[in-house]
């Protein structure tokens, strides 16, 4: 009986050491700031930016317009105007396939805030109609 208490607790010795845990530390800031303020930026103008698409039983869907236009599925364009920051509002999630119309409109712009989103859903039988549009403005710096 002894040598099986002395098995065991060799055996869980053994298993806590064989358990490793790695610690990566960076030795530089991971995020850096830089404090913008509005009279640093110029207004360009604003744009509205929208997505028509439909969805069946919740998972499957199908883009039908992009900016008013119709969509083939041919050509894809992705833009990223969020900034990547937690605070920073997010669009919605097709959007980003229409966001490209803000950087042709305005194609000096360094900065895009986006002002308002908003979502209209159509309900159908196993499905949805969704109209996703956002109002989007651009500034530059001075």
């Amino acid at each position: 009986m002894k040598l099986y208490k002395y098995i065991l607790c060799a055996l869980i010795v053994t298993g806590c050491t064989a358990c490793s845990v790695t610690r990566n530390r960076a030795y530089s800031p991971s995020t850096a700031q830089l404090n913008i303020q509005m009279s640093d930026l110029e207004y360009l103008g604003q744009t509205e930016i929208s997505v028509d698409y439909r969805t069946y039983l919740g998972f499957i869907s199908k883009i039908d317009k992009i900016n008013g236009k119709d969509y083939d599925g041919v050509e894809t364009r992705h833009t990223n105007i969020n900034g990547g920051y937690l605070s920073a509002p997010k669009l919605y999630s097709r959007l980003g396939q229409a966001a490209y119309k803000a950087t042709e409109d305005f194609p000096n712009a360094n900065y895009f805030v986006v002002v308002s989103q908003s979502k209209h859903k159509t309900r159908l039988f196993l499905g949805a109609e969704v109209s996703v549009k956002a109002t989007v403005k651009a500034y530059a710096f001075k």
